[in-house]
């Protein structure tokens, strides 16, 4: 299979905007019918601040996508890299590419001068935790709830 990455066309946007009920589903792990309109809105927020997605393609099939975007560090004020998003279709997982995937975005990053990349992730989500982990992201703070 010959793989490469790529900027999103308004083709891959379309397909991605397909997905995004069940990636939030997933990433999230609450289950409601906005789920796909809200993750439209957040995709549309970040895009309108210059986040775009790296697509991991074979010949024309979208295999994931990472979306670039930028956050400011609550503590310091610094413009830092964020992960808005890392989804791999499901027919397509266990075979690494989620990594390659996170390599790329490294790389995306890096050119555009960011030393300092962070994400969010649920704990439910441990197979995501396990492979940031691995790739060297650590914990930075935990971000906690009761409920009432």
């Amino acid at each position: 299979m010959n793989l490469r990455f790529k900027t999103a066309s308004e083709k891959e946007i379309e397909e991605i905007y397909e997905f995004a009920g069940l990636n939030r589903r997933e990433a999230t792990n609450h289950d409601s019918e906005d789920n796909r309109q809200k993750m439209i809105e957040d995709y549309e927020h970040s895009a309108k601040y210059n986040a775009y997605f790296v697509c991991l393609m074979a010949e024309d099939t979208l295999l994931g996508w990472v979306q670039i975007d930028k956050a400011f560090d609550h503590l310091t004020g610094d413009e830092i890299g964020w992960i808005n998003d890392l989804y791999v279709k499901g027919s397509y997982r266990g075979k690494g590419y989620s990594k390659l995937l996170l390599d790329e975005a490294l790389k995306e990053f890096k050119k555009n001068g960011y030393s300092d990349v962070r994400l969010n992730v649920y704990t439910h989500n441990q197979k995501a935790i396990n492979l940031y982990e691995g790739m060297g992201f650590k914990d930075v703070n935990k971000f906690m709830k009761i409920s009432l």
